[in-house]
């Protein structure tokens, strides 16, 4: 009993001090597993957080890519081809196969340019193209209307409508026409003169003009029957007011 208590004498400083290192010891192993379970708590929101992240801009980047989708369908509607025939003084007239949004100057350009005869102060190169449109580039020195170009499909029920109006609008010119006995000539007329006939209004003194300087002076008064919109009956109710 007496040696205990001499040891304990004799090193009770370095037992306090052992017992100090061991519970120091404890205090860094408890430490050290609360922070590695904190670090792996902010490990695994910090994954949740990229893969939220990585979602949202998945979203974003797929959004512009449906709508780019659109214009493309726009731009395809805008490449619908049609064609044009392109006459008079140019290098290469003939016809040619156009886009819609292109413009009479791009017809030209396709026909080879003008040539060394062609008027080019007579012609509007900046009007849109249609399909079945006859481009008419005139010569220097030729006489008749100026005219860009002329679109000379078959007659519609859109036509029809639009005669029996200008047949209204010229009823009284052309009865004072008849009355007269004046026969008026196709190949010399100018629009206001043309519009003095029975049943000629704006868009057929056109047509009439367009014809003229597509084809040259008319032989013959039957040959106002080439012309789109003039058939039978309207040359019959004609051929005694007209003359070649």
């Amino acid at each position: 009993m007496n040696r205990i208590r001499e040891f304990i004498d004799d090193y009770l400083y370095q037992i306090l001090i052992g017992l100090v290192a061991v519970i120091v010891m404890f205090m860094f192993v408890i430490g050290g597993m609360l922070m590695n379970h904190g670090g792996q708590a902010d490990t695994a929101e910090d994954a949740q957080m990229a893969v939220s992240s990585s979602s949202t801009m998945s979203e974003t980047t797929s959004t512009p890519a449906s709508t780019s989708e659109q214009p493309k369908q726009v731009a395809s509607g805008s490449n619908q081809q049609m064609y044009v025939d392109v006459k008079g003084a140019v290098k290469n007239p003939g016809v040619y196969q156009v886009s819609a949004n292109m413009r009479v100057v791009d017809a030209i350009d396709l026909a080879g340019c003008y040539n060394r005869s062609a008027d080019k102060k007579k012609i509007n190169l900046a009007q849109k193209l249609t399909d079945q449109q006859v481009i008419y580039v005139p010569i220097r020195g030729e006489k008749g209307s100026p005219v860009t170009s002329t679109t000379t499909p078959a007659a519609t029920p859109a036509d029809a409508a639009d005669s029996t109006t200008d047949a209204g609008a010229t009823e009284t010119a052309s009865s004072s026409t008849a009355d007269s006995g004046q026969q008026i000539n196709l190949n010399t007329a100018d629009k206001t003169k043309l519009q003095e006939l029975s049943g000629i209004g704006d868009k057929k003194a056109d047509q009439i003009i367009a014809y003229r300087q597509a084809h040259g002076q008319f032989k013959n008064i039957e040959e106002l029957k080439e012309v789109p919109g003039f058939g039978e009956k309207t040359f019959a109710n004609l051929k005694s007011s007209i003359c070649v």
